[in-house]
């Protein structure tokens, strides 16, 4: 089962970023649906959650969890992506930012959405599963749910320039996050991998723990499979977030990060920084190193 949602970020902490239109997979092994749902329902009841209430990544004003404090939205966060862990979850987000490539905010949401589909089904290929996709329900009302559900109907039916709809067995259907505990873990999983990409610090704090459920390539990195960041000129974040020194398009391997040369290439912002402002002359510029 192969769970959707969006996130995004309109004021990234990290120079040179623009806006952020992000999407993200989480995606469950089946005999790990029920065994997730079972987990979290143990864990609202260990912090007193009502039933009902949804884990929410921007909890709504006035619920319990917004009152709830710091201490234990930090704790139930990072509780939920133990638990998807412990399940064998899977995850993939892509990001865009719309501050390097200007395109139209719809078109940029239908483009990403069709690269994570590929991802989709390259890790349904590598595990030899069948497998079924839920999004959250779209904003906007019932005209702009019909429009994103015909849209999102294209990639089942014809897939994409790079895949074929091979692995995933029905159309993308919707559903509404209240209802299934797993789109709750997408909202979070999506919004805190963007908000790491953007340097801010309540995103920066999970990356330990989102790191070991993104996806691999067969290369074993995570750029590019369990995170792609677009436009390319981005790609010195995967050394930043996640350490890699490497990053494989195509089967061929370029260095990322920082090197000997004192030169960084043109257009690649993130080659020699990882763009955080400086707290201090002992501080660090790495979120993982």
């Amino acid at each position: 089962m192969i769970i959707i949602d969006d996130s995004g970020q309109r004021s990234p902490r990290r120079k040179h970023l623009g806006e952020l239109v992000s999407v993200g997979a989480v995606i469950f092994p089946e005999n790990q649906v029920a065994v997730y749902s079972r987990a979290i329902d143990h864990l609202r009841s260990e912090i007193g959650m009502p039933s009902g209430e949804e884990f929410k990544w921007k909890p709504s004003r006035g619920s319990w969890l917004a009152g709830a404090g710091g201490d234990v939205v930090k704790g139930m966060r990072r509780r939920m992506l133990e638990i998807a862990g412990q399940c064998g979850v899977r995850t993939a987000v892509v990001i865009w930012d719309r501050g390097r490539v200007d395109w139209d905010k719809e078109f940029a949401a239908n483009a990403i959405l069709s690269y994570l589909y590929e991802r989709i089904e390259m890790e349904l290929k590598t595990t030899e599963e069948r497998g079924v996709v839920i999004a959250d329900v779209p904003g906007g009302g019932s005209k702009d749910h019909t429009k994103w559900l015909a849209e999102a109907l294209d990639l089942t039916t014809v897939g994409t320039t790079y895949v074929k709809p091979d692995r995933v067995v029905m159309p993308i259907v919707t559903a509404p996050s209240d209802h299934v505990p797993h789109l709750q873990l997408a909202d979070l999983v999506c919004a805190a991998t963007t908000a790491a990409v953007a340097g801010l610090p309540h995103g920066l704090e999970l990356i330990e723990l989102l790191k070991p459920l993104a996806r691999r390539s067969t290369y074993g990195r995570i750029g590019g499979a369990g995170l792609a960041l677009f436009p390319r000129d981005l790609v010195d974040l995967y050394f930043w977030l996640f350490g890699e020194s490497e990053y494989y398009k195509q089967g061929r391997g370029s260095p990322i990060g920082p090197t000997d040369s004192p030169f960084s290439q043109p257009g690649r912002p993130f080659q020699r920084h990882d763009g955080l402002p400086v707290a201090g002359p002992d501080s660090t510029v790495s979120a993982s190193h």
